[in-house]
């Protein structure tokens, strides 16, 4: 019964040790993104000119999911935010008769 708490025990103290490990290495990994956006003069939020590809994708209404796919792919952006341009795109389209 004694030995099975030590297990217990040692499972927890190695599974903390791994996660404070994980923790450790995001956090520097966070930090050297974050400076390599700062020297690519890119911030947070900021607007990202759409494609090409993108733009004739949200041409077509029935490719919409698509353009949305794409510039969320090309951006990293969410969701939210891709829909967002894909409907400004749209809007801007002219109209087809």
């Amino acid at each position: 019964m004694h030995e099975s708490y030590l297990l217990v025990l040692a499972v927890i103290a190695y599974v903390a040790y791994q996660h404070i490990n994980l923790q450790e290495r995001l956090s520097r990994s966070e930090a050297k993104l974050d400076a390599l956006l700062q020297h690519l003069g890119i911030t947070e939020g900021q607007f990202i000119e759409p494609s090409a590809e993108v733009r004739a994708l949200a041409q077509d209404p029935k490719r919409r999911i698509e353009a949305i796919k794409a510039y969320r792919r090309q951006t990293g952006l969410g969701l939210k935010d891709a829909v967002a341009m894909i409907d400004k795109l749209q809007a801007e389209a002219p109209k087809q008769p």
